[in-house]
């Protein structure tokens, strides 16, 4: 929200929060008036006369036609005919019998005149909406009671050689005697029953065709295309707002091409169901992701995550309802989730509200008031129309689709202010983070040459201390407590040395491992017995050690060894440490170095294998932090791993897990059951790296 408050400061001075209030009143009052209770229902519709040689213009055929509101079986149109008007309601601005799994029959009187001269011209009726499954035609004579004509239409009903092609389901007009007749009409469809009817003369008739396949395919693709650059956006910059939103264009995208009857138009020789699954998941997504979006552009889960995980688990469980589309199951889905959408969506307004009230900036976020308000007033109007509570008008069909429209608009320029900050704090990211890389290898550049620089005078006074202690011996106590002196710092300062340069070896892009079948047991031994000879006093043995070959760069590892040793010791220097190793039959082999110290503390355990992190304790006893860090990346840099662990009451145990090699493994200790010496082999395989120290 912050960052598209900040995108939206324009809209601070053109709409306040009382600009906001007026307008919602202003809609408010508009809808009231709008839906004030219908005058009753007539008893006699209005008698519809056609000219013989056929309509001249367009003719709305609701204004003229009845609908059978009782649940009278009817099995044969004609007996619509002797059904009294208490039982049948006008059509035109009433509300429509909602979701229902039964036949809903239409009636309408109407009579031709007699024909003026020869000029016989064709015409049309159209029926709607094009997501209705099937609709039934029947032209009866009023006295002979017999029917002159019939027809079907509708998205599951298959074409045929004499079926017209059209996103519209169409119907040419019977070429008829004059008389009176009816003309019955049942619609079945597991969607909302918003019927029409018109008759047009075949000029006009293709003149709007063309109009309004142009508007629709031309929205079509604009939703497509909002729906893949929106997608891509949210992919690349992982904004769950923009993913979402671009599920919601998605959503309206097949909602748009079920109700435009691009799908049946396509697709109904293919499957004659693929129109009611593309309308039904187009309005099953449209619902879930509507409340998604929104959830995530108000931040939601940061001001009431449980409310915040109530409503994605109602917006997963609606798109899940997509698999009703093509079944009655369809009418329970939407009669279960229309009602919870509205309610939610207008919950998430009153929390935008809210949150901004309570943060001050109610105007910086009245962008989103007009956004988020509109389409949840529409979709409460919708919603009651297609449920059958509010009367089917020209306002309450078309107000959803404007709103949706305006909707889509005005939230796309909102993700694109976003994606506009998102991407400018993207880039700025990306500079930062590159004059960081940069500002790193000046300092391990820096370090590297400083640590070769002192290596050489550590070295000779190293030297140094050692020739004069031997030309020294016959000096005091003193003077030899001195030279020690020099020489245990001399030896700090290039153990510290060692450990740079051991570190920058491992992090440069260019570093290798030199690897070499090597028997560990045997490895470890002799690096025990040459520490042993070297610090007498260090209290290191072995113990269960079993016999394996791995694959390791020897002074690489001896190093990782050698610092676990050291580190042991410099945190418990009376304690005694042993170290183990054990082969185990899924193909790793464990080092365990343990000691009897205090123990690592709990809170330390995470981090001190970070480079330069030193424990609490740690204030008394010299060091830079890079011991176990060291040892971390080059364990990792033979494809294994390091875990630290404390004991209940104390001591500290640091297992190394790598892989050995099976084949070499067996064939050693086939050679040596025998009573022959295991072969060296002495071939080195090169092995690079990834940025992450893992060999590739």
């Amino acid at each position: 929200m912050s960052e598209i408050g900040g995108a939206l400061r324009d809209f601070r001075q053109m709409l306040t929060w009382r600009d906001v209030i007026s307008v919602l009143t202003i809609a408010l009052i508009a809808s009231i008036t709008w839906f004030s209770p219908p005058a009753s229902a007539r008893t006699d519709m209005a008698h519809l006369v056609l000219p013989a040689n056929g309509a001249t213009t367009s003719i709305d055929l609701n204004r003229f036609m009845e609908r059978l509101t009782s649940d009278r079986n009817v099995t044969d149109p004609a007996q619509l005919i002797d059904i009294p008007s208490s039982e049948f309601e006008p059509v035109a601005s009433t509300a429509g019998p909602g979701y229902t799994p039964r036949v809903i029959w239409y009636r309408l009187a109407f009579s031709l005149t007699t024909p003026q001269g020869n000029d016989i011209s064709r015409a049309f009726i159209e029926l709607g909406e094009p997501y209705l499954n099937e609709i039934r035609l029947t032209v009866i004579d009023d006295e002979t009671r017999n029917v002159i004509w019939k027809n079907v239409v509708g998205d599951r009903i298959p074409n045929t050689k004499d079926s017209l092609i059209s996103l519209r389901h169409l119907s040419e007009w019977p070429d008829l005697p004059s008389g009176h007749y009816w003309l019955m009409i049942g619609v079945r469809t597991n969607s909302a029953h918003v019927f029409h009817a018109k008759l047009y003369p075949e000029a006009e008739l293709v003149s709007d065709t063309e109009e309004h396949n142009l508007v629709e395919s031309s929205f079509l693709g604009v939703l497509l295309i909002g729906f893949g650059v929106y997608l891509t956006f949210g992919i690349i910059s992982r904004d769950k707002s923009v993913l979402w939103y671009s599920g919601y264009v998605l959503s309206v995208f097949l909602f748009n091409l079920g109700t435009s009857g691009y799908a049946q138009l396509l697709l109904k020789g293919i499957w004659p169901l693929a129109s009611d699954l593309i309308t039904g998941t187009g309005t099953a997504f449209a619902v879930g992701a509507s409340v998604a979006m929104w959830t995530h552009i108000v931040r939601l889960d940061h001001y009431n995550p449980v409310l915040f995980r109530v409503m994605m688990a109602f917006s997963i469980v609606a798109m899940i309802g997509s698999v009703t589309a093509v079944s009655d199951a369809y009418i329970y889905f939407t009669q279960i989730f229309f009602v919870p959408n509205v309610i939610l969506l207008f919950t998430l307004l009153m929390y935008l509200i809210y949150v901004s009230y309570r943060e001050r900036r109610l105007a910086s976020n009245s962008f989103f008031f007009i956004a988020l308000a509109l389409p949840t007033l529409a979709a409460n109007i919708h919603v009651l129309t297609l449920l059958g509570i509010l009367p089917i008008t020209a306002f309450t069909t078309k107000v959803y689709p404007l709103s949706s429209s305006i909707h889509l608009v005005m939230v796309a320029i909102a993700m694109a202010y976003r994606t506009q900050r998102l991407t400018y704090n993207w880039t700025d990211a990306h500079q930062t983070n590159a004059r960081a890389d940069q500002l790193a290898g000046e300092q391990r550049t820096f370090i590297t040459m400083l640590s070769h620089e002192f290596r050489t005078p550590l070295a000779i006074i190293q030297r140094s201390a050692e020739i004069l202690g031997l030309h020294l011996s016959n000096e005091p106590a003193p003077v030899h407590s001195r030279l020690a002196t020099i020489r245990g710092n001399a030896g700090q300062l290039s153990g510290l040395v060692d450990a740079f340069l051991t570190k920058e070896t491992l992090d440069s892009a260019n570093f290798t491992t030199s690897l070499q079948p090597t028997n560990i047991d045997q490895l470890l031994r002799d690096l025990i017995n040459r520490r042993n000879r070297e610090i007498p006093d260090q209290k290191v043995s072995l113990k269960n050690i079993d016999f394996a070959i791995v694959d390791i760069d020897r002074i690489l590892f001896e190093r990782a060894i050698i610092n676990l040793i050291d580190n042991a010791r410099k945190y418990a220097p009376d304690a005694p440490v042993w170290v183990a190793c054990n082969r185990s039959s899924n193909g790793f082999v464990y080092i365990r170095v343990i000691d009897a110290g205090p123990g690592i503390p709990i809170d330390d355990l995470t981090n001190v294998s970070n480079a330069f992190y030193r424990g609490r304790d740690a204030g008394v006893t010299q060091g830079v932090g890079l011991g176990l860090h060291i040892t971390n990346r080059i364990v990792q840099s033979h494809n294994g791993s390091m875990s630290i662990s404390v004991g209940e009451t104390s001591g500290t145990t640091v297992m190394i897990k790598i892989p050995y090699n099976r084949e070499e493994t067996v064939k050693a200790s086939r050679q040596n059951f025998f009573g022959l010496a295991a072969p060296h082999v002495s071939r080195k395989k090169p092995r690079t790296q990834d940025d992450n120290g893992a060999p590739s």
